[in-house]
């Protein structure tokens, strides 16, 4: 149970770090990002005894003192610990990382990934308006009212400090809308399209509902194969598909929307799916790894197409985002002071 709740910690926790603040953890430019570009020559990483004021990491011509390093760490303490307990940064992932590690790397990366966004921003003149500085300053001033005084002292917090993370945070989000604003948004409705089935899935290879691995010879499957044909007749006399289906599958599921692209079920399997009118049911369908009998619930789920149109769109902006990131990145150094390593603890 502990390892359990531990582990989902970990991938909340390390996965998550960036999002701290916003959806994507991406924005745009502002004149705190043109001021910090403006100071870069000045900048010098601490290769001494490391201060709430040193500059601990260095991007391009950017840097990143270590207050926000602590204020990022009290960020993400606050979010997990009331859930997870101190210890949750002890946990081992593996021998030789703890969860902890795990995250302390996750914030080095997101706070370079930042930095380096901002850079971009100044560059392209991207900037906050007012209502976004207002915004970063009244969730700053919330969240120190929240901070015990012992807290504050810890980690660094004060309002002008957290108030730029915000800024920056809410400026990689916007920067991210600005560097995707020539994705491709024509998604057709064939391409997005997504239906409700109820379906029954014998499987021949594989792991059933039940944790049983599965993996038959051609006898197995010629012998489950006519237990299907069996079952085929008895779910047309069923009052309910979907009850039958529930009760009789051995899959995880029974009721699912789909579209074209799943891997929920064999290729076989979603092409007769997609051949269905609702309220129609398939024979017994034949796949790579079970026989299948599918029923259609709905074969044009408006509401569940329309979210996935926007889910492709947002992939293509995160692929293109990527991409420019990394052209960034090719083009900028990152240098860490040697001494961070040895003080930065959760």
């Amino acid at each position: 149970m502990i390892k359990n709740r531990y582990t989902k910690a970990a991938a909340c926790a390390v996965l998550a770090v960036s999002m701290i603040f916003t959806g994507c953890g991406k924005k745009e430019g502002t004149k705190t990002a043109d001021k910090k570009a403006e100071t870069t020559k000045t900048i010098r990483l601490e290769r001494g005894d490391i201060t709430a004021n040193s500059y601990v990491i260095k991007v391009g011509n950017a840097g990143v003192q270590y207050s926000e390093v602590l204020n990022y760490c009290y960020l993400l303490k606050n979010q997990y610990e009331s859930s997870f307990g101190s210890e949750l940064w002890k946990y081992k992932i593996d021998d030789k990382t703890t969860i902890g590690d795990k995250a302390k790397k996750e914030i080095v990366s997101t706070l370079t990934q930042l930095k380096l966004i901002g850079v971009n921003a100044a560059k392209q003149g991207v900037t906050l308006d007012n209502d976004e500085q207002d915004q970063a300053l009244q969730d700053a001033q919330k969240l120190i009212k929240k901070a015990s005084k012992a807290d504050r002292k810890k980690y660094e917090l004060n309002v002008n400090s957290v108030k730029e993370l915000f800024e920056d945070n809410i400026l990689a989000n916007k920067m991210f809308y600005v560097a995707t604003d020539d994705a491709d948004t024509n998604v057709t409705d064939d391409e997005a399209k997504q239906i409700k089935i109820s379906y029954i899935e014998l499987i021949t290879k594989g792991t059933d509902k039940n944790g049983r691995k599965v993996n038959m010879n051609a006898a197995g499957k010629a012998k489950t194969y006519k237990r299907m044909k069996e079952m085929l007749k008895e779910a047309k006399k069923a009052d309910n598909f979907s009850d039958y289906a529930a009760v009789n599958t051995e899959s995880r599921q029974s009721e699912v929307t789909i579209g074209k692209d799943t891997k929920l079920l064999d290729k076989e399997a979603v092409d007769a799916a997609f051949s269905l009118k609702k309220g129609k049911m398939s024979n017994v369908i034949g796949g790579k790894n079970g026989y299948y009998i599918i029923y259609c619930e709905n074969d044009n789920d408006e509401d569940a197409t329309y979210a996935r149109k926007e889910a492709i769109i947002e992939e293509r902006q995160t692929k293109m985002f990527k991409e420019k990131y990394s052209k960034w990145l090719s083009e900028s150094s990152v240098d860490i002071s040697n001494k961070f390593w040895d003080v930065f603890k959760l």
